[in-house]
């Protein structure tokens, strides 16, 4: 694993967390001297991500939708392109009282961001990662919701003891002959279960969640999901 230079910017962020400030004291405050506890840690933070750690990782969390998720290596770092998900499904349940399944929870980023933002939506998510599951529930904990969103253990939707209105996924889609090519602060980092399709076609657990639905999703329900950073729907 080679070593990066690590940008200013990255520097910034995360002396400031260590600082418990924002970026803007260290550019008011150029006098302010660490102390030698402190400058042993913000040392061991640089070779961290000298090393190709990703920040999250180091800092222990993401903001996501405008939260603070906890995060470490059993989970996927929460993206961007993930909010465009969330804000479609808002925008479809909006004023709707329907059950939600959030398939492959991970952090559960998605399931407490959607019970967060509409209390109305009944949340059930899945995970078939125990340890990805744990850091699901300290999220749900962390804001609020543990009694909101029920958490279930198991792959795709096999956990399901009834049928929902909605499913949502941001499944695994990196092919293997991809995931060589990943970025190496995302292949030699991030949970392989939360990225790896399985073998050489990305829609692989998603053709097990297209088949899954027909019993699992009501007359008229939806799927919204991610794939190559888009959101698409069926039917």
């Amino acid at each position: 694993m080679k070593q990066i230079n690590i940008d200013l910017v990255e520097k910034e962020i995360l002396l400031a967390d260590l600082l418990k400030k924002d970026r803007s004291f260290l550019h008011s405050h150029p006098e302010f001297t660490l102390s030698e506890s402190q400058t042993e840690e913000f040392k061991s933070r640089l070779e961290r991500r000298e090393q190709n750690e990703p920040v999250a990782y180091i800092l222990g969390y993401q903001e996501f939708y405008g939260r603070r998720f906890l995060v470490n290596k059993d989970v996927l770092i929460p993206r961007a392109d993930t909010e465009m998900l969330v804000q479609e499904v808002l925008a479809f349940t909006k004023n709707k009282n329907l059950t939600i399944v959030d398939v492959g929870t991970g952090a559960g980023c998605i399931a407490i961001t959607l019970t967060a933002e509409n209390p109305k939506l009944k949340i059930v998510a899945t995970e078939i990662s125990r340890p990805a599951l744990a850091v699901a529930k300290k999220n749900a904990a962390l804001h609020s919701v543990t009694k909101a969103v029920q958490f279930l253990h198991g792959s795709l939707l096999e956990p399901l003891t009834g049928p929902v209105d909605v499913i949502v996924a941001n499944l695994p889609y990196i092919t293997t002959r991809s995931l060589h090519r990943l970025p190496e602060e995302i292949r030699d980092w991030e949970p392989h279960v939360a990225l790896h399709s399985g073998g050489n076609s990305k829609w692989g657990f998603y053709e097990v969640l297209f088949a899954q639905s027909k019993e699992k999703l009501k007359p008229g329900g939806k799927i919204f999901y991610e794939i190559d950073g888009k959101v698409l729907t069926q039917p």
